[in-house]
C-alpha cells in the first residue's frame, strides 16, 4: 500500500472526524476534507452503506436479573447497519482566505429498522452537522458533532470493520448521542422525551414538559452533542487542536430542581493531534458536570466526570498497528448520604491492526476495561459494574472489489463479566453491547443487555462509500 495514500488517509481522519468510519487505509478515494478546507465552492453528496449479516449467541443469563431472557443460551440472526449514512456539504468563499460550509448528515437504515432506538439520527441533522467559517486561524462550528474527545478515537482506531470497534463500547463506556440533558424534579429522573405512538404528542411528566429531542446518557464518553459549539486549529506541520462546550438549553428553574439543588449540565471536551509521516498520536480529555445528578437529600446534583485518552498509531507499508489507553472518573454523585454511590473509576486500553494480505487485509482488534475504587459495593455506572472486567475480541478479512466498495467476514466476541456473593449467587455484572447492533432481548425489539451476559458474532457484509 503506497505510504503517501496511508499518510493521506491518517490526516483526513484528524481533519475530517465526522467520517472517520468511512476513512479506512483500504478506501482511499473516500477521503473527503472538512467542509471548511474544501478546495473549491459548490455542493457535494455523499455517503456511507454497511449492512452486516450476523449471527449472534448470548450465553446463559441469570433469571433474577434478566427475566426476559431464557436460562439457556440464545442464538439469532439479524441483518444490521455499521453507521450508516447520507449527506450534504457545502462552501462559499467569501474572500480574504475566509469560507463559510454547511454540512447536513442522516442516519440510514437499508434494513428498515424503525424502532426509536435505531431512528435517533434519523433525520436532517441528527448525524454530524452543523454551519462555520474557516479561515486562516481556524474553523469555528455550530451544530451537532462529535466531541474532540470521541474524534481523537479516529486517530488510533480505524482499523476494524462491521461495526466492530471498541471505541464507544468497551472505551469510552457507550456511545450516546442527543442534547444535555434535562430532569424530572419529582423523582430527579431524565426525561425521555418519548413521543406516544398513539399520538404523536410528546409525553410530558407530572412536573415539566420534555421535549422531543433525543438527550444524550450522562454516563458514555464516545458522545454526539446537540447545540455545540467547537473551534478547530488550522493544520501546522500535522498538529492540531480542537475545543468543545455545549449549551444546555432544556435547563427549567423549579420544574427540574431536585431536593439537593438544581442539576446545571455543563461539558468541555478538548483534543490535541498529530500526524507526520507513518506516525499519528492523539490526546483528549472531556469533563460533564450535572449530567448524573444524584436525587436525594444531601445528594450532589452536579458531580464532576472527567475522562482522558491518549492513542496512536503506526503504518509499516505492509500494515498498521494502533494502541490506546483511556481512564474514566466518575464523582460521587451522593455526597454525604449514608450509604455513598456513584463514583468509579474505569480503566480501559486497546489494541488494533490490520495486515495486507491478498486482495485485502486482515485485521484484529482486543481491550479490556476494569472497574475499580467505587464508593459503594456493587455501583453500576453505564456498562461498567464495580470489580467487574470485561473483554472484547474482533478478527477479520476485507476482499477490497473497488476503490469504494469492500465485502469482509468477522468474528466479534464481548466478554461480560461477573461477580458473585459469598454465597455463590450473581451480584453484579457489566453489560457492553454493539452500539448499532442487533436487539439483545428474546422478544427481537431493542432493549439492553442483560448484565453478565457475554455475546459471540459471526458476520458478512458489504460496505459502499460515495
Amino acid at each position: 500500500m503506497n505510504k503517501k495514500l496511508m499518510a493521506l488517509a491518517v490526516a483526513g481522519a484528524v481533519a475530517a472526524p465526522g467520517l472517520a468510519v468511512a476513512q479506512t487505509s483500504l478506501t482511499p478515494t473516500s477521503i473527503v476534507p472538512s467542509p471548511g478546507v474544501a478546495s473549491s465552492n459548490g455542493i457535494t453528496l455523499y455517503g456511507r452503506l454497511d449492512e452486516i449479516i450476523v449471527v449472534n449467541k448470548y450465553s446463559s443469563a441469570n433469571s433474577s436479573v434478566a427475566p426476559n431472557l431464557p436460562v439457556s443460551e440464545l442464538k439469532k440472526g439479524d441483518v444490521w447497519a455499521a453507521g450508516n449514512a447520507l449527506g450534504f456539504r457545502g462552501r462559499e468563499d467569501l474572500g480574504g482566505g475566509t469560507a463559510a460550509w454547511f454540512q447536513l448528515e442522516i442516519g440510514a437504515w437499508p434494513d428498515g429498522r424503525l424502532e426509536a432506538s435505531a431512528t435517533t439520527g434519523n433525520n436532517w441533522g441528527g448525524r454530524n452537522s452543523a454551519i462555520g467559517l474557516s479561515s486562516g486561524v481556524g474553523d469555528i462550528l455550530i451544530g451537532i458533532w462529535d466531541t474532540p474527545y470521541k474524534q481523537t478515537f479516529g486517530v488510533w482506531n480505524s482499523l476494524t470493520s462491521g461495526g466492530f470497534s471498541s471505541a464507544g463500547i468497551t472505551i469510552g463506556n457507550g456511545d450516546t448521542t442527543g442534547a444535555l440533558p434535562a430532569f424530572n424534579g419529582t423523582t430527579g429522573a431524565q426525561c425521555n422525551n418519548i413521543v406516544s405512538n398513539a399520538t404523536g404528542t410528546p409525553v410530558t411528566t407530572t412536573n415539566g414538559i420534555c421535549v422531543t429531542e433525543a438527550p444524550s446518557n450522562g454516563t458514555g464518553f464516545s458522545r454526539r452533542v446537540n447545540n455545540s459549539v467547537q473551534y478547530w486549529s488550522p493544520i501546522i506541520g500535522g498538529f492540531q487542536a480542537k475545543l468543545m462546550t455545549a449549551l444546555a438549553n432544556y435547563q427549567q428553574p423549579g420544574s427540574n430542581q431536585l431536593p439537593s439543588g438544581l442539576p446545571k449540565a455543563k461539558e468541555y471536551s478538548l483534543s490535541v493531534a498529530f500526524v507526520q509521516g507513518p506516525f499519528s498520536v492523539g490526546a483528549g480529555y472531556d469533563a460533564h458536570e450535572g449530567l448524573r445528578p444524584g436525587t436525594g437529600v444531601g445528594a450532589n446534583p452536579n458531580p464532576k466526570d472527567t475522562a482522558w485518552q491518549i492513542g496512536g498509531k503506526f503504518n509499516m507499508g505492509m500494515g498498521e498497528v494502533g494502541v490506546a489507553y483511556e481512564s474514566i472518573s466518575y464523582g460521587s454523585n451522593n455526597g454525604s448520604l449514608a450509604t455513598p454511590a456513584g463514583a468509579m473509576d474505569l480503566p480501559s486500553w486497546a489494541v488494533n491492526g490490520r495486515l495486507n494480505l491478498g486482495p485485502g487485509a486482515l485485521w484484529a482488534s482486543y481491550s479490556k476495561t476494569d472497574a475499580k475504587s467505587c464508593s459503594a459495593t456493587n455501583t453500576v455506572i453505564g456498562s461498567a459494574a464495580c470489580g467487574v472486567q470485561a473483554k472484547m475480541y474482533a478478527l477479520g478479512y476485507d476482499y477490497v472489489l473497488s476503490k469504494r466498495t469492500k465485502m469482509y467476514v468477522a468474528y466479534n466476541k464481548i466478554d461480560n463479566g461477573v461477580i458473585t456473593n459469598a454465597n455463590g449467587s450473581f451480584a453484579a455484572g457489566s453489560s457492553y453491547y454493539y452500539i448499532a447492533g442487533p436487539a439483545a432481548n428474546q422478544n427481537g425489539s431493542s432493549g439492553g443487555l442483560a448484565p453478565g451476559t457475554d455475546v459471540t458474532s459471526y458476520g458478512i457484509g458489504v460496505q459502499h462509500t460515495f
